[in-house]
């Protein structure tokens, strides 16, 4: 009887450990799932996961002035960084692209790169200001 009281308080403790750690896994799971951005009205994308379809990529820009909106220019991917893979499948891909005007901006490339592929140095792209910091860029044709 002695023996089942000594441990009676120690299973509380670990059922609790387990419970919170339990809690914590599943809240980091379900803010993974809202971290995409909100997909900016007009755009013909139901979803991240057709970004890249028919070599046309929606660009949030991180660093440097997006293009206004409807303004067309022409850029080079310079860069093709942190592309790691989120809970969703997606890649949130830094890239580097330099403007025919000389200047440079860096752009948030969400995308699943087992569907699309990312966006790669040397790649010539159009893009167009949407609205705010998002443009989309077309990949041309070599």
């Amino acid at each position: 009887m002695i023996i089942q009281s000594t441990f009676y308080p120690v299973s509380r403790l670990l059922l609790g450990i387990f419970v919170l750690i339990a809690a914590s896994l599943y809240s980091c799971n379900v803010q993974a799932a809202v971290e995409q951005p909100p997909i900016p009205r007009g755009v013909a994308m139901k979803s991240w996961q057709e970004n890249g379809r028919d070599g046309r990529y929606l660009l949030q820009v991180l660093h440097g002035s997006a293009p206004e909106t409807g303004k067309r220019i022409t850029g080079t991917v310079k860069s093709d960084t942190d592309c790691d893979i989120d809970a969703e499948g997606l890649s949130h891909c830094h890239n580097v692209i330099e403007l025919a005007n000389g200047s440079r901006i860096t752009v948030i490339d969400t995308h699943n790169m087992h569907r699309y592929r990312c966006l790669g140095e040397g790649d010539r792209l159009t893009l167009i200001g949407i609205n705010g910091s998002w443009i989309m860029g077309t990949l041309s044709k070599k």
